[in-house]
């Protein structure tokens, strides 16, 4: 299939890399398990003659990669035998092991250059890869990428889903833009470059992580959406195709609807389900017919009782089980401990219930335990008795 690839008519091979690293599909084709950081030094290697004579800062600071980096791929090159390496390292000299054919045909696709707009990027080797392609589509005689996740897959040899995800990040970053449009029944995708795009690193995560947030809140409200549905009582006698039919007509209303409305639309199911005596009867509406009757079922007397059941006052669960727990043992205390005990002060009743529980306390505040404890005790004590 035809994607439009970019052609190169250059004059002569200085003027072929007088800009960035050409990437001949011969490189590309390699069958060597080369990374496309590896395949891109050795361009670089194969660029011109002079640069089989850099050191690795200079064709790091060329390449906007790292020391480390060229010094691991110098490496792995020559383990794989396509180079080799001769000379110390201020007269280190590559030399190309394997034969790499630079064949430039007028009606295919040669290759593409890695332009120095993108190879000053902060993106990894992929996402530059990618670009280029992208941008040699962009600038060939048809002058825009339509070019399918698949094609760019192949060509630089990775899995479709790679190339997914990388373009998302791209757009994301503000790299490009793809937009869809149907055509004689068929989707067709256009890619845009914004190759001025000045977003650093962290903005970009930035973007990502926002992009990510919003996809998971959408995904949230989703399941809360669906949980709602799910909520509401279903007649006796409903057919599963009378349910679909209620999920498609409901879904969008409950859809549009903010998190509160949802919570106010989740509140006024439950109070009828618990106090309306025609809902415990079976005879509810069909639940697209409930969202419609506002005057019925949202009218302003329950809206009164939502907003009450909203700002009740919040139940502190950790003192709910120390009132549990406090209950139970101090029941157990009072019945195998003599009546004598009344003789002594709350404190010091306390005290003995402590020498014998505090175990099962320390988890709680030391505060909320010696208060609701004096409580309960006072409440204990018989009448007759209060000290």
């Amino acid at each position: 299939m035809y994607f439009g690839y970019a052609f190169f008519s250059f004059h002569n091979k200085k003027e072929r890399y007088k800009m960035g690293v050409y990437i001949h599909k011969s490189i590309l084709e390699l069958d060597l398990s080369l990374t496309l950081t590896e395949k891109l030094v050795l361009a670089y290697f194969l660029a011109n003659k002079n640069n089989l004579k850099d050191n690795n800062v200079v064709i790091a600071n060329r390449l906007n990669l790292t020391k480390t980096n060229v010094r691991q791929i110098i490496f792995n090159l020559k383990h794989k035998k396509i180079i080799e390496v001769m000379g110390g390292y201020s007269e280190r000299v590559i030399k190309i092991l394997k034969p790499i054919n630079f064949k430039f045909n007028k009606s295919e696709f040669n290759g593409f250059s890695i332009d120095d707009d993108i190879l000053k990027l902060d993106l990894n080797t992929t996402k530059k890869f990618i670009l280029a392609e992208i941008k040699s589509l962009i600038n060939s005689k048809n002058g825009k990428c339509n070019a399918s996740n698949l094609h760019i897959a192949n060509l630089l040899g990775l899995k479709e889903r790679a190339i997914r995800t990388a373009l998302f990040e791209l757009e994301n970053g503000g790299f490009l833009k793809r937009i869809l449009k149907n055509i004689n029944g068929k989707t067709e995708r256009t890619i845009i470059l914004n190759l001025n795009n000045t977003a650093t690193t962290d903005e970009v995560s930035t973007k990502e992580k926002e992009v990510k947030d919003k996809d998971e809140a959408e995904k949230q409200t989703n399941k809360d959406v669906l949980a709602i549905f799910e909520s509401f009582p279903k007649r006796p006698i409903m057919s599963e195709l009378k349910i679909e039919e209620q999920k498609s007509l409901c879904l969008p209303i409950l859809q549009s609807k903010s998190k509160e409305e949802l919570d106010f639309i989740k509140f006024v199911i439950d109070f009828n389900v618990k106090n309306n005596e025609s809902w415990k009867a079976g005879f509810m509406p069909y639940m697209y017919k409930f969202l419609c009757d506002k005057k019925k079922y949202f009218n302003e007397a329950i809206k009164s009782e939502f907003y009450k059941f909203k700002n009740r006052p919040k139940v502190n669960a950790n003192l709910q089980l120390l009132n549990l727990q406090l209950e139970r043992d101090l029941f157990t205390f009072f019945s195998k401990i003599e009546e004598s005990v009344w003789e002594l002060s709350d404190v010091d009743i306390l005290e003995e219930f402590k020498n014998r529980y505090i175990l099962g306390y320390v988890k709680f505040n030391d505060d909320d335990f010696n208060k609701m404890a004096l409580e309960m005790i006072k409440e204990y004590r018989p009448r007759t008795l209060n000290l």
